[in-house]
């Protein structure tokens, strides 16, 4: 299935168009956490429809026979913030396609707030200090069962699903050359809105070869393929279970594309920008960059 074919197969998922979508990708659940009012639930998109569940998807919710047209909820963020223990970003972990492969033994982890986890279509805020906040689109892991010390074999086994994520940082923070002069590594990551989640949480994906594609007010800036990271989904549950113990709606950004952003293309956000991130079998993220009110 080419490029072109799989963004209007996305398209069509998120709004609710086509039920051949999903018989096109067998295999695959797609969990959502939806509101329709003051309402907020958990439940399964199939075709144009949302399929309720008791509960969260999480603890093994059950379907309670209501549906919804997709057209008539809103999507949040799949997870619920208020239950995400962590949020976890990892730095430089892909490699170049046509470069030597490299695995890195330390894969540099950050942490990222649940606060700052943002919903499809939800607004990015742009502090007016910040002169360098760049998107990373990547790949997501979601946790779905508690464990330490997880072997890499064993890694799959603990993993719930997979999303899309825009994983934003003021890069120019993040290095803290001007030390007191500027906002610390902290802040670089983990304000409000710069941790963004897809709308779905895709189970039965299969994560080793997935083309992602990162666009700027339509232009494609960056774009790369999963089995390229220099540590892939297996190596890094269980690298960081080592060393802090996984729970169930943990969420793990996998690192961006490489090169980030394409030879010629601006990725120094601008008020009004619009950013979209799409993963093959997975879905489109999309977000608008929105003032920060000044000090």
């Amino acid at each position: 299935m080419n490029r072109a074919t799989h963004r209007i197969l996305f398209t069509l998922v998120l709004l609710g168009l086509t039920q051949v979508v999903i018989r096109a990708q067998s295999g695959i659940t797609r969990y959502v956490r939806f509101s329709q009012g003051d309402s907020v639930s958990y439940g399964i998109i199939e075709g144009g429809t949302v399929r309720e569940l008791d509960g969260d998807f999480l603890l093994g919710a059950r379907p309670t026979g209501k549906t919804f047209a997709l057209s008539d909820v809103r999507l949040e963020i799949p997870l619920d913030p208020m239950k995400v223990s962590k949020v976890l970003g990892v730095a430089l972990n892909s490699n170049l396609p046509e470069g030597p492969p490299l695995h890195v033994r330390h894969p540099r982890f950050f942490a990222k707030m649940p606060t700052s986890l943002n919903r499809h279509e939800g607004g990015v805020e742009l502090p007016p200090e910040a002169m360098n906040l760049n998107f990373e689109g990547e790949l997501v892991i979601i946790i779905g069962k508690k464990g330490r010390h997880i072997s890499v074999e064993d890694a799959e086994e603990h993993i719930f699903g997979y999303s899309v994520g825009n994983d934003f940082s003021e890069n120019t923070w993040y290095k803290e050359l001007a030390q007191l002069k500027e906002p610390t590594r902290l802040i670089s990551k983990g304000t409000d809105t710069w941790a963004c989640l897809g709308p779905v949480i895709a189970k039965g994906v299969d994560w080793r070869d997935l083309y992602i594609e990162v666009r700027l007010n339509g232009d494609v800036v960056a774009q790369g393929r999963t089995k390229y990271m220099r540590n892939n989904v297996r190596q890094l549950v269980s690298y960081i279970s080592r060393y802090m113990t996984l729970l169930p709606g943990d969420v793990i950004y996998t690192g961006t594309v490489a090169p980030p952003v394409l030879p010629g293309k601006r990725n120094e956000m601008q008020a009004g920008d619009v950013m979209e991130v799409e993963i093959e079998d997975i879905g489109l993220l999309r977000n608008k960059i929105i003032a920060m009110k000044a000090p």
